[in-house]
């Protein structure tokens, strides 16, 4: 007559073997014969340990995983009437999702991914666990063990990993060195040709300074002989001016510095074209009068 039931789980009545209600936590009184206590049923989080499956990856390698899940009744009346055996059907839904998310990945991924695992069989198996009466609140993959033969060809298959890395960053390590002292002789060329450019303009300018320089003195040279020479002339010619020579004295002068070039064996001497007009010259006809007599 007297139902006691427990805080964290209830109890399934029945009358005749047909479901009546269910008994919450607390004291409850039921009439002997007509109600009877059908199951206690846990609303606590209960943990399973799923034992080890085979499975077999993308890459066909053979695989042992197990699998730790933790659970929850939702609904009572689905979890004891509407299966046979709840906890056995969400066990084997999760083999079987699971045996296709292996299947799906290579053993790397799978060495390497259980995070992504437990997630992806989260994601595929808590709806249908609905239907069970049940809600997973965490699914974990375990241990997962290969044979002794694949964990061989791993450690060969890392250590031939390793040594391409390792003669990859060699190689780069070279290609780098190479680009750096390109780089560098390159650098020196380009300072060396600017050097040069810049010493080449240097030059230049200097010459073109000492072209100017030297033009300029040979202006100035030219000037002050001009000035000179335009100088002495204006002195001869001021000189002759004041001199008051008629022009047959200048004449006489002039064949006076005839003769003594004529005298002269060094010199080649060109006769003026009007040497023949010379002897309408008082004086020079005197002259030759006098030599005649001589």
């Amino acid at each position: 007559m007297v139902v006691i039931v427990e805080q964290g789980e209830v109890k399934i009545v029945e009358s005749f073997g047909k479901y009546v209600r269910t008994l919450d936590p607390g004291l409850h009184f039921l009439v002997p014969v007509l109600y009877n206590v059908k199951r206690r049923v846990s609303l606590k989080q209960i943990p399973i340990q799923i034992d080890p499956q085979s499975v077999i990856t993308k890459d066909n390698v053979i695989v042992e995983i197990d699998e730790a899940i933790k659970y929850h009744v939702t609904n009572v009346q689905a979890f004891v009437y509407d299966n046979q055996d709840s906890v056995t059907s969400m066990i084997q839904d999760c083999q079987s999702n699971l045996r296709g998310i292996i299947g799906k990945m290579d053993l790397n991924e799978v060495l390497n991914g259980t995070e992504e695992i437990n997630l992806a069989l989260f994601d595929s198996v808590k709806h249908i666990t609905a239907g069970y009466g049940l809600s997973i609140d965490r699914i974990n993959i375990g241990e997962i063990s290969v044979s002794d033969e694949i964990v061989n060809s791993m450690n060969k298959l890392i250590t031939a990993s390793r040594d391409k890395e390792s003669l990859i960053t060699i190689s780069e390590g070279k290609k780098q060195s190479v680009i750096l002292d390109s780089e560098a002789k390159a650098s020196e060329m380009q300072i060396d040709a600017e050097a040069r450019a810049k010493q080449t303009k240097i030059d230049a300018t200097a010459r073109a300074e000492r072209i100017k320089i030297d033009a300029q003195a040979e202006a100035e040279r030219i000037r002050v002989v001009t000035e000179a020479e335009k100088q002495r002339i204006k002195e001869i010619n001021q000189a002759v001016q004041e001199s008051e020579l008629t022009p047959e004295m200048l004449q006489y002068l002039g064949i006076e510095a005839f003769k003594h070039v004529v005298e002269n064996n060094h010199n080649t001497v060109i006769m003026p074209s009007n040497l023949t007009e010379l002897g309408n010259i008082p004086a020079m006809q005197k002259l030759w009068e006098a030599t005649d007599k001589k």
